[in-house]
Parts: structure tokens; C-alpha cells; sequence
């Protein structure tokens, strides 16, 4: 069980990677964060962490800098083409373990693994039906579970749709609310979306390291329940915009796989984290939080900006 050591995160400057990396930090973890580019150094210094300039597609040079940690953890997702992406990190990581001193790894994977639970509340046992745009995680999760041939203990952890802060689909919404002054959500709004907060997502991962053995997956998700619509309209009234739908086939013709699974309506317990991890999420419902949300966006957009 790690409660300090070296940890190499991928991507440490993304919308998740970023949470994280820095939530580490603060837990006492000596943080090496992989970033593309230079220019992203002071902002990895910012979260705590030393850079470390590089990119999956340079194997050689990154096995040399995490071959020294203890920890991976991977958040890395390439929206070009992210399953090839995660096969190259996970064979680096692989390579890391057999060379050097990997001996634990957080892989991140995802909600949509599970499909459309189709009105069931589904947890960590239920069969896999993966949407389309992920149709490879289960096995690229199964991958990480099998480096425990090479003595990595690894943990598989799926959030739920992340909000708070600037990025991912809320803070699109927020951006679209200020600049259209309206929320566009994907068709009727009647599904549901597992969710977890940004900062409670890191906690997951740093309670992770504390206290998980390895091979277990674990949801994170509030539980909330919230339909799309009431998620859209809370936000929208926040920053007094109006929430409107998209047709289905809207959805999915201008989002492709993704829109599709923008559709599902997914409903999921994250008992086995609170149970074995001790994980309790702080932010347990997005509708209540709305007013909060939209300021602290504008508060990141501003300190961007200025």
C-alpha cells in the first residue's frame, strides 16, 4: 500500500491528468508529469510536479524516465486515435515494469465501458457492453490487470462524466451558455449520466494507492441520478441561458460514436469504492452546485485570460 514514492503520470496537463497530478503532489507523492511541450513546464510546476518533456510515440526515452518510479499512473486519451495511444502506453509501461521499478499502475478507463445499463443501477460485476467508441477499453483494462506477470499491481478506475473546472462536456456547456447563451444537450435529456466531481475523482486515485492491493476495478461516480435535461437547465439557469435539445440523429451525426454514447443512459453504485477504499465523495449533486460551477469556470476563464 503506497502512501509516498515516485509517480510518473500521462497526461498530467489534460482536464483529468491535471486534478490528479496535483492531488498527489499534495499527498506527499514526488510527481514526474509527462507534457508534450515545453511551454506546459511552469504549469506542471504549478500543480507541484516536475516535467517531463516527451510523447507515447517516443517509447525509448519515456521508459528511461519511468523506469525510476515506483507508480504509474495513466491518463493520458489521444481524441486522434486513443486506442492506439493506449496500446503504445501500456506497452511502455510494461517494458518500464520488466527494466526498472514499476510495481504499481492506475489505469484510468471509463463509464462507457458499461453501455446502455438501460435502467438498471449497474456496478464493478455487471457484463461489459461497451459503446462503439470504446469498444477496445475492456480489453486494454483486462491488459493493465495482466502486468501483475511483471509484478505490477494495477487498478482499474472508471469515472463517470467529470465536472468542475474549465474542461470536458460541462465546461463546453458553460463556454456555449456565455458565448450562445444557451445549452445544447444530446436528445431529450431524459437519460441519465454517472457523475463525479474533478476533485473527488483525484481522491479516488490517491485513496487508490492507499489502500487498494491491486486487480480491482472500481466506478467512481456521486450516485446522483440526475437526468441530462435537469443537468442542462440547472447550468443554463445559472448563467441565465436557455437549455434546448438535439435531435438523436443530430447528435449522432455531428458527434459520431461519441454522440452515441452521449445517448446511453447509464446509472451506476460506487459502493465497492466507498467500501474498500474509504472514498466519499464531497460533491454529490451538479443541479444543486450549478451557481458554484458557473463561477468557478468563470474565475478559471478569467485567470486564463488575463
Amino acid at each position: 500500500m503506497a502512501r509516498t514514492g515516485k509517480v510518473f503520470v500521462t497526461g498530467a496537463t489534460g482536464y483529468l491528468g491535471s486534478a490528479i497530478t496535483a492531488r498527489l503532489a499534495r499527498g506527499g507523492f514526488e510527481v514526474r508529469a509527462l507534457t508534450r511541450g515545453s511551454d506546459r513546464t511552469r504549469e506542471v510546476e504549478a500543480l507541484g510536479a516536475r516535467a517531463v518533456i516527451g510523447d507515447l510515440d517516443e517509447p525509448e526515452r519515456l521508459v528511461a524516465e519511468m523506469k525510476n518510479c515506483d507508480i504509474v499512473v495513466h491518463v493520458a486519451s489521444d481524441d486522434t486515435d486513443a486506442e492506439a495511444g493506449d496500446q503504445a502506453a501500456l506497452e511502455i509501461i510494461r517494458t518500464a515494469a520488466q527494466d526498472g521499478r514499476v510495481r504499481r499502475l492506475l489505469y484510468t478507463s471509463g463509464v462507457w465501458v458499461h453501455g446502455d445499463t438501460r435502467g438498471a443501477i449497474a456496478d464493478e460485476t455487471a457484463p461489459l457492453a461497451a459503446a462503439e467508441r470504446v469498444r477496445w477499453r475492456p480489453a486494454h483494462e483486462q491488459a493493465a490487470l495482466d502486468l501483475a506477470e511483471v509484478e505490477v499491481a494495477a487498478i482499474v478506475l472508471r469515472p463517470g462524466m467529470v465536472y468542475g473546472g474549465l474542461g470536458g462536456t460541462f465546461g463546453g456547456w458553460l463556454r456555449e451558455a456565455r458565448e450562445h447563451r444557451t445549452i445544447t444537450y444530446p436528445g431529450d435529456g431524459a437519460q441519465r449520466w454517472g457523475l463525479v466531481h474533478r476533485d473527488d475523482m483525484a481522491d479516488a486515485y490517491a485513496l487508490a494507492l492507499e489502500h487498494s492491493r491491486g486487480g480491482e476495478r472500481y466506478l467512481l461516480v456521486d450516485e446522483s441520478r440526475l437526468t441530462v435535461r435537469e443537468m442542462a437547465e440547472a447550468l443554463a439557469g445559472a448563467a441565465g441561458a436557455r437549455a434546448i435539445s438535439e435531435d438523436r440523429r443530430a447528435v449522432v451525426e455531428r458527434l459520431g460514436t461519441k454522440g452515441a454514447a452521449l445517448l446511453m443512459d447509464q446509472q451506476f453504485t460506487a459502493a465497492r469504492a466507498r467500501r474498500e477504499l474509504g472514498w466519499v465523495p464531497r460533491h454529490t449533486s451538479l443541479v444543486a452546485e450549478a451557481r458554484t460551477l458557473l463561477r468557478e469556470w468563470e474565475s478559471a476563464t478569467q485567470a486564463i485570460a488575463g
